[in-house]
Formats: C-alpha cells, structure tokens, sequence
C-alpha cells in the first residue's frame, strides 16, 4: 500500500455506535444472513462492528465476535475474537478498504489484549485466504469444508502464553 493510499481521505473506519441494520444489509445482506442469529446478537450488542465509508458511502464492514468464554486449559484463558465478516462492497474493491478495516480491527483488539482473531472460510474462496494470509493470518486447521486461519496477536509483542500465577492459583479462588 502506498502513503497516499494509506492516507486516503476519502475513506472513514467507525466502529459501529449508531448504524443501524438497515444500513448494514443494503451493504451485505447476502453475507450477513450466513451468520447465526445475526439480527439478535447485533440488538443485543453482542458483536463488534467496523465499517468502511468511502465518500460517505457504506462500501464495508467487519462482524467480529467475542470467543473470550473459550478456555483452553485450567491455567490458560485465551482472549480470542472470531471474524465473522469482512466484506467490501464490488463497486469500492481495491481501494484498499479491506485491508484498512482488517488494520483497525487488529489495532483495536491489540490494545484490548486480544491473544487470537481467528476466522473460517470455505476452501474454495481462495481469494480471501490469500488475503488473509497475506495478513500474517495462518491455517491451524479445517473443519467440513472451511479453512481456519489465525493470526496470534500476543506474538506481536513477544509474549507466548496467558498463565495465572503459578502456586497461587488456588488462592485466587479461594
């Protein structure tokens, strides 16, 4: 990406407040209807939400979803977000609104402590798995017919692993 498109004034990236449903599926319907339950979990607040403005158009959003709850061992939990969505609209495609949503979300769940954004796609949607590669994301498995790639944000700051302090973790409970 170059400079001038790294500061392209014509796009805006919101984290979603006021948008409301009506304004997200005239941008991804088809794609927002894949996801379980959407329309209660979004009233319920239960998922986080970019969108991309290109001229004050909606050209895009990102649907991710908190996965925190996982636990991954009796002294690990993981702060984990899945990616439900990233989708930009056909008519604003390269013009790098992708991958500046993809940033700012990285950014956000960085300084939230995330440890692990994950996201399944099916394997025949090569496009979006480059993407993603591309984006330090990688393949830690497949379930059916859909890759799950990873990208292990703690890495990004030399840390390796979530651990509760060692002998006093009985006294943490206690």
């Amino acid at each position: 990406m170059t400079n001038a498109q790294e500061n392209n004034p014509n796009i805006k990236i919101k984290i979603v407040k006021d948008e409301n449903l009506f304004d997200l599926n005239l941008c991804a319907k088809d794609f927002i209807d894949l996801i379980d339950n959407f329309e209660k979990k979004f009233y319920n607040k239960k998922f986080f939400v970019l969108t991309a403005y290109y001229n004050k158009v909606l050209a895009g959003i990102l649907v991710a979803e908190d996965k925190s709850q996982k636990v991954d061992s009796l002294e690990k939990i993981l702060p984990t977000m899945c990616l439900q969505l990233l989708f930009v609209n056909s008519n604003f495609r390269s013009r790098t609104l992708g991958k500046k949503l993809l940033k700012a979300f990285l950014n956000i769940q960085k300084e939230k402590g995330v440890a692990i954004i994950y996201i399944k796609l099916p394997q025949k949607y090569k496009k979006g798995i480059i993407f993603f590669q591309k984006n330090n994301f990688h393949q830690v498995g497949m379930v059916r017919n859909k890759i799950i790639l990873e990208r292990y944000l703690w890495n990004d700051y030399g840390i390796r692993d979530c651990q509760l302090i060692g002998n006093n973790f009985n006294n943490m409970f206690g």
